[in-house]
């Protein structure tokens, strides 16, 4: 299981996010932070939570507002239950005043407590989406991940299915190359999947007989994407030695493959003489969308045909 220490986290956010540390420097190695699901509770980040303690806590103005309205023994009592919970951090956000009791139970308790002028929501949001991509499962997907029509589709297939000619004809198309060969899949969120591209693979296309060719020089910077979320894989299927397999006409080859922990939907394209893979790959990309804004080609022509039978025309 991956985890980030609060040490990691304000070396590579604390300058984008004015963090400056108060106290308790000494020990954010030792406070990490880590997930074992998305649903979990408490969360990484979050504001203030007496109830279900964030393990990095953030402090706005309503959150030291309220604190500010508590008599001197309750706030002390209440400070003292915040550091009880062993949060991973505290970060007081804005221009509101860190509080000599605050510093002072958390130097005694060792938790981490920083200061930020930035104010509290964008503390929050940001941190709520770096550690979450810090932290988020991640597996490598062999294929080419490419954005077409604004959606991330993973083009698979065995080896010398022609996924790299086909990725290299969308690119003369007009598509953008995300990862070739080693896409890496990181779970943002239960439904959402991130791909991007290792960084020794970054902009390169390799293709049978020209080797590698370098994307961003070939097509400029337009034709390369740092990342996109997988919506769509296209499965090269090449034909297989004996007698062809039956195929439904109507609705073609669909189903789902796992990455992760999702459902990822997954078109089948048999590879045979003759086909204009980009064209096939460009319409199933376009139908696929369609059925995502809730038209069906093939509901709508079997509806038809029933009207007709019907003797409703």
């Amino acid at each position: 299981m991956q985890s980030l220490s609060v040490l990691e986290l304000v070396e590579r956010f604390g300058e984008r996010l004015d963090l400056e540390w108060i106290t308790g420097r000494s020990s954010a190695a030792d406070r990490e932070l880590s997930v074992r699901t998305f649903r979990a509770r408490p969360s990484l980040v979050g504001f203030l939570n007496l109830i279900h303690p964030n393990r990095i806590q953030v402090l706005g103005h309503e959150e030291l507002d309220w604190l500010d309205k508590l008599d001197a023994k309750r706030r002390w009592q209440t400070i003292a239950e915040i550091n009880a919970g062993s949060p991973a951090a505290l970060i007081v956000s804005g221009e509101g005043d860190v509080g000599s009791d605050l510093e002072e139970l958390a130097r005694e308790g060792a938790t981490p407590l920083l200061k930020s002028s930035r104010p509290a929501w964008e503390l929050v949001s940001v941190l709520q989406y770096e550690v979450a991509r810090a932290l988020a499962r991640r597996q490598i997907v062999h294929g080419v991940f490419m954005e077409i029509f604004t959606i991330g589709v993973l083009i698979t297939g065995d080896s010398g299915a022609g996924k790299s000619e086909l990725a290299l004809e969308l690119l003369t198309r007009g598509h953008r190359l995300i990862a070739d060969d080693s896409p890496e899949f990181s779970q943002m969120t239960p439904d959402i999947i991130d791909g991007t591209c290792p960084d020794v693979l970054r902009d390169c296309l390799e293709v049978r007989g020209l080797g590698v060719l370098n994307v961003r020089h070939m097509f400029g910077d337009a034709a390369v994407k740092s990342n996109k979320f997988l919506r769509l894989i296209l499965h090269l299927q090449q034909p297989a030695n004996g007698p062809a397999v039956a195929q439904d006409r109507l609705s073609g080859q669909s189903g789902t493959t796992p990455v992760l922990d999702l459902e990822v939907p997954r078109i089948l394209l048999p590879v045979l003489p003759g086909r204009n893979l980009a064209v096939i790959a460009e319409a199933a990309v376009r139908n696929f969308m369609l059925r995502m804004k809730g038209f069906d080609a093939t509901a709508d022509f079997i509806e038809r045909h029933g009207r007709l039978m019907r003797h409703e025309f």
